[in-house]
This record gives C-alpha cells, structure tokens and sequence, in this order.
C-alpha cells in the first residue's frame, strides 16, 4: 500500500509530530491522555515486576532485560495512522496540516509498525532474518502477526521522518532501561517474553492502576507497577513449611507414594505408571508441595483428560492448597465452561461477563497461580492460536501436573510431546501421572533419553533432570486378581445378567463404547427388572449440562468411597465414567476396547476396599463378538461392531482380543505392563486381512502425526489459526455444533422469550444486550449434536438473530415437543430428549439407512446405524 499524499510531498516531509507529543490512550472524557511514552515506559517496569516473581531457574535462564523489550511494544503508535485515527482533534491544534491526510492512508495497525521500527534499529532489513527477534516481540503482542511488515521509511509507516522519531523513542527508553542486545534468541524465549510482553500491556493497561489521562508528577512509577503486579496475583507463594505427607493427607503415604515423592527434587519431567487407585493423585500433590515450599516454582496447574475429571480434582486440590499455604489461594477452574461456575481471585470477581479484568478471558486462565483444567488448556500454549503464548507464559515456572496422558491419540500425543518440552524449557516441574502407559510412549515423552530405556517394570517411577535419567522401581501393591471373562451377548443377555446381580444386591456398572448402545442397554434392563427393584441410571454425554451434572453428582455420590452404599443398582455409562473417576462396582460389564481403556474400566471394579461385599470375586464380563470365527475384513468388523470400529481402531480392537482371550483372570498390576506392551507391539505374522487393517491404522497415524506437527506454533512462525475454546486440540472426524433444546420460543426479529427445560422461569433475550446470568442458563442447556446429523435432518446451522450476544459459536434451536421429539420450524428432526435417557436418535428425515456409508472429512468410512450414529469419542487410537 502506498500513500495517496505521497505525490504531493516527498515522504521523508510528511509532516511529522515528535514522539513526545504522541498520546497512546485516551482521557475518560475522550481528550488526549497518557502519552506514548509514558506507556511504554509504565509497561517496561511492569514486566520488570513480573520478571521479580517468576521463579529463580527462569530468571536466570533468561538472557534480556525484559524492561526494554516490553517498553518498545508500542513505538509504533508514534505513526501517522495511530496519530490520526483516535487524536485527529488534538493534531488539528498542533500541526494542522497533518490532519489533511486520512488515516487510511497509512498501516493503521501499530503493532505492526514497532516491528518495522525495531527491525531498522536492529539494522536488519529481512522479516525472517533470525535477528528479528525482539521486533517479532512487538509485532505479535496483539496476539497474531498476520504478515511481515515493510520497511520503517516506507510511505505506510509515514516515511523518513516518522521513522526518525520512533527512532529517538527507542533511544529514550533505551536510556529508562538499557541498551538494546543485537542477537538470535532462543525459540522458547521468543515465545515466552511475547506472553510476558503481551501481559505486562494487560495490566500496564489497567485503568484502576494506571489512570488513562497519566500520573502525577514524581511517581514512583517502579513502585507502582510493583503493587499492581501483586495486586493482580502475582507475588510468592508462602506456604506452612515443614508439613509431611500425613500432615497434608492424613495418612501414611503407601511405600509407592514415598518412592515417587524421594525422587521429586527440583524442575525437570517425572513420570509415575502405577495401578488405578493407587493415589497416584496425592503423591503428585505432595512432590508439588516440595517444589513450592523451597521456592522452585511460581504455581500449579494440574490438567486432566475431560471437564468432568477436573470438576471433581478441582475441589481436591483447593482442600491441598488450605492445608499447604499460609494465605487463602483460590483454585481456577479452567476449561472450556470453567466460567460458568464462580469463582473470584483477590478484588475481582471473574464471574461477571462484562468486567474487563485483564485476565478474564479464557486464553488468560493460566495465569492464576493455581488452576486445574483439561490438559486441552495447556495445549493451546503449542497451538497456531491466537494468544497461545500467554498461555506459555501462564505456566511457565510452575508445577504441571498432567493426569491420565495414555488416552490421547497421534495427533494429540504429538502435541503432548512438544507441550512437555516446551514446559521443560520453561523451568516448569513436570510430573506425568499413568496407569497404563506404553515403553514407546514413556520414550516419546522423555526427550532426552537416549538410548531407550527398556525397563518393563510396574510399578514404575521415572525422573528426567539437569544431572541424567533416573528410574526407580517401588514395591509393587499387593496384587489384585479380576476374572474376565468373553460373551457374545446381545443387550437381552446383558440385561439379564445386570438384572439378576442387582436382585442379589450387587453394584453393576455397564460400560458401553457409544451414547446409543448406552442407551439401548438401559432400555432392556428397565424393560427385564420388577418395577422398582432397585436403582437404575444412565450417564454419558448427550445431556443438557444441568442434567449432566445432576446425574453425575447422584451417582458418584451412591457409588463413591464413602457413599451410602445401595444394596443393587446398576449404572450404564459411557466413556464418561472410565478415567479418573472414584466410582467403585461389585460387578462390571463393558464392551471390548483397547487394552488400556479396559484396564481403566476395571480400576472403577472393587476399587476400594470393603467389610462386605455381595460378590464373591472381582469379575468383569467383556462383550464381543466372534473374532476368532471372522476370516475377512469385513466379518471381522462386523464382529468388533462397526460402531466401535469407529470409536477405536478396529486393529487394535483384535490385538486386544488376541491378548486378553487367553487370560481367565488378569493380575493388577502384575500383568498390566506385559498386556500392554504386547498389545500395542508391532507384529507382522497375522492374517492378510488383520494386516490392512494395520495399514489403514498406521496411515492414519502418519495424517495425524502431520497434521499435529502443522498445527504447532512458536513466534518465529506465524499463527493464522483462530482464537477459540474449539481449536483442535484433539483431532475429530465429525465436527459437533451446539444446540438449545427450548420447550416454547416466542421471538420477533431480534428479541425472543425462551421457556428452558431446567424448570426455571423464562427468559428473555434480544440483539443488542447480555446477561450473565442468563448465558449460564443458556449454556447449561446446550448439547452437541454431530453436524452432518443436524444437516441431514433439515436444521439451518445458524445462530438466531436473538442469540448471537450470547453465544461465541454457531446456535441451533430445536423445540421439544410433548413427546419428547425435536422439531426445527415445527418440522420433525429425527431426535428426541427426555431427562432419564438424553439425546437419542428415531427415524425421521435425512436418516441413513443401516448399510448407508458416509465419508467423513479425512475419507474415512463411517458406518452409520437406523437407530443411531452418535459417538461419545472420535478418537481412533490411544497409543499406537
């Protein structure tokens, strides 16, 4: 782009306004404020600040005066196209002819230009030159850098002159902070020092701390930005030093726990593989405590597979924190929902929508000093997403505890992987928590380790730091013995079965692969008991969110560790209830799957120890087809159950098979590590037809492994990736869109009453406003419904004009029915809802009939059902 003024005057005479009459924010009422000066330099002692309390590894990692480089973030709103687009009246006063130019004939986006600016200081001319790395610094402290921008004397930046007062800028604050060092940075500290630039603007920014129309005369502008640091979190951990395990847990930890807890000593990746129930989870929390009271770390975030396992975590760790810390520390919850529930920090109370607290956003949940979420969260630090380096910076220096890593597949394990040396290089302690993790996994992870490390032990603990690879093999729990046993049974026999376990007053939890098998089951095990006889209960992940949860509150409740004990029940549940739930069966059903869900499934079978029990032994009854009668393809997965083949792949579905079949009792954790290792082993003497379903397997894996690898993000790159709560974290085949289920809508064009199933009042929504409140509401009413299902059905995929302040996402609305069925513009859709069985498929319109295929987006095949084909998981394959 070039200037249209530049054919009347050269561009080093455009007229130019010296730096020190520059205005960067604007008075509350609209006339010029604090100066682009007095910003910078208000933002480059609050990163000296923040650099004060991160932890001692990190601060002497670094390599810059973090001053400077935070100062120089808004040079460039010394530029004609800042200077005219927000302070036109006050130029008109001082250079009138300046204001015969539009401002849009100049880069309007400042950020940009600090980059060009800094790039001429550097005396580089290149974008891409590795130099650059201070001027990436400012181009990105938006959140994105879309393009590289032109050189600093170009027409778009306000030529020569301009470019000479940015010029006499940088040396101002060079001379507040410190010469600027020419030199390569370090990836990691590229992306690290973004996300403490792009924070210390946040709170530099803050108007309850720094007015916007500028500060007194003679203030301590250092001290200043000390107190608002600490008044936004950000200050020493003090703990109640000298607390042993006991102290912190009441009681003795286990030898396993003390083994693992001896081996924590400082920053660096540590792994524990132990049994399921072990207390795996207090022993990480207590290593956390170690590293906390000898000020090795800034915080803890502690991230878990789904949203349901760190709600429950999140009240655990907010009882360690009670008992370790000499203040109140809250926990933040962060995860996708995290905001509807409240839950404050100091002064300010991050529940209320239209605050504009510098850390209320998701991307900047991190930033708590203690928070627990999905481990989705921390990986948006390595993403191509916007801000994904404020999330580096939220956990850099602290304890990362990652739960139950085994489940995740290709796509997300590679980015697992570049997620823990990302967080080794910033000083973090990392502990990895597994009960069935692979040797090639554990390698994987262990970047460092060369050669492979080949133990076979279990339980097992692993430490990778400064001084070398460490393994210790603790005493291994006295074993456990559950008796397996196979059956081709239909939902009748499976029925039956839970029946007859519960009249005898056994605790029985089904566990199916798919909502709609869930479903099914608990339809034949209503339909075979007497009515009443004991409690039955549905749990999987096709309920509005306050269904969900007061399901899953009812049953953890009667199934947990110290629940009132019901004497017969059985609970069908999805994948919902297999990991990191306290739950604890009599007696288990569950259809065939990978090695490693099975051995989590089973963790919830006689999980805590009791007087008495209704059952005589441990016993789970694994349910498939018959896989050693199919001799193709295609009987083989008709065997495994197409629906389960895509769920899980359908290869390693046989390897599973073949490894367990032989077992008439599995020993934990005796057997675990060679039931996994030979499951996931590569074999190359199986059938013709086993071995192209290998194929397909490992040629997907190379889809994912790639698309893994494009998807990683570091400054020296560029993101281009949107900003949302949906980045693909995890690789899916079949996109999901939100929809409201509503009894009533009245709406005229932009307003509309909704009458919500939750048995509240109405509420009224329109264009123009939000309500907190009634977005919770909204939310807690929403499902996700499989997109091509909604298609099929004849639903417009597009948010009502009612809705669009209250939803970050694309909204569809169906109405329920007094039936239970869902219709969309009083058509028919093919679904229905009722509060005891959730979402469920009938025949309707757009229904794919049994053997109808459809390709997802990869070209995978997907075999649909009449009756159903809504997946609880779309992922593939864990550990492959």
């Amino acid at each position: 782009m070039s200037a249209r003024f530049s054919g009347q005057l050269p561009r080093s005479q455009y007229p130019t306004v010296p730096y020190e009459q520059c205005y960067a924010k604007t008075a509350p009422d609209g006339t010029p404020g604090t100066s682009v000066y007095d910003h910078c330099v208000t933002v480059g002692h609050v990163a000296r600040a923040l650099a004060g309390h991160l932890s001692a590894s990190l601060r002497e990692a670094l390599q810059v005066d973090v001053g400077l480089t935070a100062a120089l973030h808004d040079i460039g709103k010394v530029s004609p196209g800042f200077q005219l687009k927000y302070f036109r009246e006050q130029l008109a006063r001082i250079l009138l002819e300046l204001t015969a130019l539009a401002c849009g004939d100049f880069e309007a986006n400042h950020a940009r230009t600090s980059e060009a600016s800094i790039c001429r200081r550097l005396g580089v001319d290149h974008p891409d030159d590795p130099l650059t790395g201070f001027a990436k610094i400012a181009g990105f402290h938006h959140g994105r850098r879309e393009n590289a921008p032109q050189t600093d004397i170009g027409e778009v930046f306000g030529g020569l002159a301009w470019s000479n007062e940015r010029q006499r800028l940088i040396k101002a604050l060079e001379s507040e902070f410190g010469k600027l060092v020419v030199g390569r940075l370090p990836a990691w500290h590229l992306d690290f020092l973004t996300g403490l630039v792009c924070v210390a603007d946040w709170i530099g920014s803050d108007e309850s701390h720094f007015p916007p129309d500028g500060l007194p005369a003679g203030t301590d502008i250092s001290a200043l930005a000390e107190k608002a640091v600490v008044g936004c979190g950000w200050k020493r951990i003090a703990t109640r030093q000298g607390l042993n395990f006991s102290d912190v847990f009441g009681y003795v930890p286990y030898p396993l726990q003390q083994d693992f807890i001896d081996q924590v000593d400082g920053p660096g990746l540590y792994i524990l593989e132990a049994p399921m129930g072990m207390g795996k989870t207090e022993a990480a929390l207590f290593a956390a405590y170690k590293i906390l009271d000898k000020g090795q770390a800034a915080g803890l975030y502690f991230g878990l597979p789904t949203r349901l396992t760190s709600d429950k975590i999140h009240d655990r760790v907010a009882r360690f924190l009670e008992k370790i810390c000499a203040e109140t520390q809250p926990v933040r919850l962060a995860h996708g929902n995290a905001w509807l529930e409240d839950y404050g920090f100091g002064e300010i109370n991050v529940s209320d929508w239209d605050k504009t607290t510098w850390f209320h956003p998701h991307k900047r949940a991190l930033l708590y000093p203690f928070a627990v979420g999905t481990i989705d969260q921390a990986l948006l630090g390595v993403i191509r997403v916007k801000h994904f380096f404020v999330r580096q910076f939220g956990l850099a220096g602290k304890v990362v505890i990652l739960d139950e890593v085994h489940s995740y597949d290709r796509y997300t394990g590679t980015l697992l992987d570049k997620l823990v040396q990302t967080l080794l290089d910033l000083k973090c302690t990392v502990i990895i928590l597994s009960a069935t993790l692979t040797g090639e996994r554990r390698q994987r992870l262990m970047t460092a380790a060369q050669p492979l490390i080949t133990t076979r032990a279990y339980p097992v603990v692993t430490a990778q730091t400064e001084t070398g690879i460490h393994i210790a093999e603790p005493i291994p729990p006295e074993t456990r013995v559950i008796y397996i046993a196979f059956e081709n049974w239909q939902a009748t026999d499976v029925a039956r079965e839970a029946v007859q376990r519960a009249e005898r007053g056994q605790c029985v939890i089904c566990i199916a692969n798919t909502v709609a098998q869930a479903q099914q089951w608990h339809n034949h095990i209503k339909g075979a008991m007497s009515q009443d006889a004991f409690a039955v209960g549905l749990l999987h992940s096709k309920f509005l969110g306050w269904r969900r949860d007061e399901l899953e509150k009812a049953w953890i409740g009667k199934l947990g560790k110290d629940g009132e004990r019901l004497s017969g029940c059985v609970l069908v549940a999805t994948q919902v209830v297999e990991q990191s739930v306290d739950i604890d069966a009599d007696y288990m059903i569950t259809e065939l799957a990978p090695s490693d869900m099975l051995l989590q499934r089973i963790g919830r079978l006689w999980r805590h120890e009791r007087s008495a029990r209704p059952a005589a032994t441990a016993q789970v009854t694994v349910v498939t087809g018959d896989i050693n009668a199919s001799q193709t393809e295609e009987a083989l997965v008709e065997a495994l159950g197409k629906t389960n083949c895509l769920v899980y792949a359908p290869y390693v579905l046989w390897r599973t098979y073949q490894v367990w079949h032989p077992y008439a009792a599995i020993r934990i954790p005796d057997d675990v590590r060679a039931v996994l290792e030979e499951t996931y082993a590569g074999r190359n003497d199986e059938p013709s037809y086993v071995l192209s379903l290998k194929k397909r397997l490992d040629e997907r894996c190379d889809r994912l492994l790639h698309c893994a690898l494009t998807a990683q993000a570091s400054v020296q790159g560029m993101p281009t990736m949107s900003d949302n709560e949906n980045a693909p974290t995890r690789h899916s085949d079949q996109p999901v869109t939100d929809v409201l289920l509503a009894k009533h809508v009245d709406s005229v064009d932009n307003a509309a009453t909704i009458e919500l199933l939750d048995e509240s009042d109405s509420i009224k929504v329109n264009a123009f406003c939000r309500n907190t409140n009634v977005i919770k509401r909204l939310y807690r009413n929403l499902i996700s419904v499989p997109t091509h299902q909604l298609l099929k059905a004849g639903v417009e995929i597009l948010t009502p004009p009612y809705l669009r302040k209250y939803s970050f996402d694309s909204v569809a609305v169906l109405t329920v029915e007094f039936d239970g069925q869902l219709t969309f513009q009083s058509k028919a859709t093919g679904f229905r809802y009722d509060s005891e069985r959730g979402l469920q498929r009938t025949q309707g319109p757009g229904m794919p009939k049994y053997s109808e295929r459809l390709d997802t987006q990869d070209g995978i095949e997907a075999y649909t059902y009449s009756d159903y084909d809504d997946l609880e998981d779309m992922t593939d394959e864990f550990n492959w």
